[in-house]
């Protein structure tokens, strides 16, 4: 029985994602993909309702701070926040998060 040939990749093939992440950083906006990249994935993990309250992220080097629109949610948060931080490790470890900050908006969502 024959065994099946691999595939060879062509000569000169790149994957999208490399090229993709090589064309942002010549234009200088990879920063901004990345905090979009995170705040959508925070948002997901969050879920509906939490997502909603979430007003802004923003990491300070290995910390995650968020800002929530109401006090209720800012106290189960900081009640689940081991649960996410270990969640948020495992979907998301390019980001490098080792802490979490809470806090309350001091700004309505615009």
């Amino acid at each position: 029985m024959k065994r099946p040939q691999r595939r060879k990749k062509p000569e000169g093939a790149v994957e999208i994602s490399t090229l993709l992440e090589g064309a942002l950083k010549t234009l200088g906006v990879k920063g901004d993909y990345d905090r979009a990249q995170l705040d959508s994935r925070c948002r997901f993990i969050l879920g509906e309702k939490l997502s909603q309250a979430l007003v802004r992220t923003e990491q300070k080097g290995t910390a995650l701070k968020m800002e929530f629109n109401h006090p209720i949610y800012l106290q189960e948060m900081n009640f689940r926040k081991s649960e996410f931080l270990i969640r948020l490790k495992t979907e998301l470890p390019e980001a490098g998060v080792k802490s979490l900050i809470f806090s309350l908006a001091r700004t309505p969502r615009t």
